[in-house]
């Protein structure tokens, strides 16, 4: 057993090794209760079909789990051992997380197992350095490239979920909770994020996420639209005007099927941008459809993505551009010396102890107070894989524009 008095003494570089340690812990003990759970399963088959309803329950009792709880668990867990052993087997050598572990498991629900074990295999290859969100965004790239075929069908069950929600919270107040497509919410939330900022432009001194709820209130309620009008970016890669059938990625959310963007495509009244890449991701153009514009400011923030501190998934959209060598020390407003930094990470980078480097544009080198280092790469706009030419057909693949 841990003393815990020790940690009192603890210096920074100690306490960051214990909380490894004690994580790596937690993922051995993670994997040990997610086999037992499995096991319960195995022992109190649910012969009606209605989803571990029965091992749910008991464990749910036991465990003073809610039933409906307990028995997603029990699912879970018997989905992870009997269709991802070798997640199983990197939850208990502290590899992965549970978190993940459940993510594989959840997002994978709507494919075959000989796709999800081909989405296992590969996102467990590069496992190392992704945060949850990060894997999440990961495997849901992925996923329509392993099974393209069925792109269109999972979307159109998953839109056949689509529903709204409404649960209690403490002190009075509610969570409004939607689920709908990507590319309909992201096109919700820029409108009431652009009413909120014309709010505040106006003298309203309430924190933005508040503004937010008010304009949506306003706007579902008393119709107070204030004719704002918002556009989506939609990154391509160039093969799409070839006429590959690939996915692409939605600014502000992720990775959306070709089924998506075909729709994005031919929806009347969507105001949206595409942006086309290269192979690895690269801008290579923007389309002038609506406001035509390719400053600095949009390429740094299409170039970034999100804000550029290791684990931060903060939109781009919502950061500051922050000069990585400060202007007042003759740092340049260049692509090589501008990033996406949030408000909290931007003022991070001026701590005592805090380095930020970008030793290539796009590429960023965090130091902490403790000497260690963290790097934070660009990822690809649009990720991708070049499809290997059928024979007789010519390669989807020529030099870049």
């Amino acid at each position: 057993m841990f003393d815990v008095d020790v940690v009192a003494g603890m210096s920074d570089v100690e306490v960051l090794d214990l909380l490894r340690e004690l994580e790596r812990e937690q993922a051995v003990r993670d994997a040990v209760k997610v086999r037992a759970l499995a096991r319960m399963a195995e022992l109190r088959p649910d012969r009606d079909g209605g989803g571990h309803r029965f091992a749910g329950a008991e464990v749910g009792v036991e465990l003073r789990w809610t039933p409906g709880h307990a028995a997603c668990q029990v699912a879970r867990a018997a989905r992870l051992v009997a269709l991802f052993p070798s997640t199983v087997d990197a939850l208990a050598a502290a590899r992965i997380d549970l978190a993940r572990a459940h993510a594989l498991a959840e997002i994978t629900e709507t494919l075959s197992d000989e796709h999800a074990g081909e989405l296992e295999a590969w996102i467990l290859a590069r496992a190392e350095g992704k945060t949850i969100e990060g894997w999440r965004q990961a495997l849901r790239a992925k996923k329509d490239r392993v099974d393209p075929e069925g792109a269109r069908r999972r979307r159109e069950q998953r839109r056949r979920e689509r529903r709204v929600g409404l649960y209690a919270a403490e002190d009075g107040m509610a969570c409004f909770d939607v689920y709908d497509t990507g590319e309909r919410l992201r096109a919700v939330y820029l409108m009431v994020d652009k009413v909120a900022r014309a709010m505040r432009a106006e003298g309203a001194s309430e924190p933005l996420d508040a503004l937010r709820a008010d304009a949506l209130y306003d706007m579902v309620v008393n119709g107070g639209g204030r004719g704002v009008s918002v556009e989506l970016q939609v990154a391509v890669p160039y093969t799409v005007l070839l006429g590959a059938d690939v996915p692409g990625t939605l600014a502000g959310y992720g990775s959306i099927s070709s089924a998506a963007v075909a729709e994005l495509v031919a929806a009347e009244g969507t105001a949206w941008r595409r942006v086309v890449t290269d192979p690895a991701g690269k801008v290579l153009e923007v389309s002038a459809r609506r406001h035509p514009g390719a400053d600095l400011a949009r390429h740094i923030r299409l170039r970034d993505q999100v804000c550029r501190f290791p684990g931060c998934h903060r939109q781009a959209a919502a950061c500051e551009l922050d000069h990585t060598v400060p202007h007042s020390r003759g740092g340049s407003t260049s692509a090589d010396n501008l990033g996406c930094l949030c408000p909290l990470h931007h003022k991070l980078k001026d701590q005592p102890g805090w380095r930020l480097r970008q030793t290539r544009p796009g590429l960023f080198v965090w130091t902490t107070p403790g000497g260690r280092t963290h790097d934070v790469g660009q990822d690809p706009l649009v990720d991708y894989e070049i499809p290997a030419p059928r024979q007789g057909e010519k390669s989807l693949d020529p030099a870049p524009f």
